[in-house]
């Protein structure tokens, strides 16, 4: 099993950012990297210290292609390894500065939700308090763009968690501007934890830094801020979309405030449909964009809360998704 430095050193690799013109992309295909670190650390052989021939060893089982070269290159480069250890103890210099707590795929406090997915993070850097597991039974989580145009919404926001707050008790969302801002304002409003998923590392400022107060709010009322990121590094749009996976793993049930047709919540949204959960999405005709989507052919719109008992009545499955149309 991999020791805690070990589960940050996997944190950076899996963090590392490459250009491509000028789009910013993962150096490596988490896929590819998860199903490498499952099966060495299942074969008891540390890729950041054993021989050459047992890191290709344990390479040489992925598929063929340019991500297993890549991959093969990296680990056999033994400057580069030795170079990752030497940031790795800047890292925790600044876990130690900034009081930032942490918890590795291997610890008992790590989200039992997040064991269970495709790519779980590796580790999670955060500031407050992790939930427990039967915390994040009924967790919802609040999304939208950053840029909501109808006036109503927060009103809207208020209906839902009102007619929630006796079920949830965590409101899991990204921090961001908009719809996100209203749906952590709100829970925490009506006494309900929350935990903001950033994409970013913890150790710098929060972005948007106009939300830092919230941020803080969070932390004070025994919620918290998490990352997957290393501290060090700063924001990036490659993290911001990252992060999207890790709002829908730990929650149940996802809320659409208000979404275009590109941009985070639609990501939010394609999570949400692969790991089978529960999108209700508020019933805006500029919503109906989503309809075009790839891959998603049933949607649930809601006006108010009372479509959520109609939805109950009607389907009487958690997970069961169709569309709830309105004159």
């Amino acid at each position: 099993m991999y020791s805690k430095d070990d589960m940050i050193l996997w944190s950076m690799v899996s963090s590392m950012v490459i250009n491509i013109g000028k789009i910013e992309v993962l150096a490596f295909s988490s896929n590819y990297l998860f199903k490498i670190f499952k099966k060495s650390s299942e074969m008891g052989i540390n890729l950041f210290t054993s021989s050459y021939s047992e890191k290709i060893e344990i390479i040489n089982m992925l598929k063929d292609g340019s991500e297993k070269e890549k991959l093969k290159v990296f680990f056999g480069d033994f400057q580069m390894i030795r170079n990752l250890k030497l940031q790795l103890l800047e890292e925790k210099k600044i876990i130690e500065k900034k009081q930032i707590k942490i918890s590795t795929y291997y610890c008992p406090d790590y989200p039992k939700k997040l064991r269970e997915v495709k790519t779980p993070p590796y580790v999670l850097y955060y500031k407050g308090v992790l939930p427990k597991d039967k915390e994040l039974k009924t967790a919802i989580s609040i999304v939208g763009t950053r840029y909501p145009e109808d006036l109503s919404v927060v009103q809207f926001t208020e209906e839902i968690v009102e007619y929630l707050k006796k079920s949830v008790e965590y409101n899991v969302s990204g921090l961001a501007k908009g719809c996100d801002f209203i749906g952590h304002q709100i829970t925490l409003k009506k006494g309900l934890k929350n935990i903001a998923v950033l994409g970013q590392g913890l150790g710098g400022e929060v972005y948007p830094s106009e939300n830092k107060m919230l941020a803080e709010e969070i932390i004070e009322k025994k919620g918290a801020i998490i990352s997957e990121i290393p501290p060090s590094l700063g924001v990036k749009g490659v993290y911001l979309l990252r992060r999207n996976r890790i709002q829908v793993y730990l929650a149940e049930e996802v809320f659409v405030l208000e979404s275009g047709k590109k941009g985070g919540t639609i990501t939010t949204i394609k999570n949400a449909f692969e790991e089978q959960k529960k999108v209700y999405i508020r019933n805006l005709k500029r919503n109906y964009s989503i309809f075009n989507l790839k891959n998603i052919k049933k949607v649930t719109f809601i006006s108010n809360s009372s479509d959520m008992e109609y939805i109950k009545i009607l389907t009487g499955k958690p997970h069961t998704l169709f569309t709830f149309e309105y004159s």
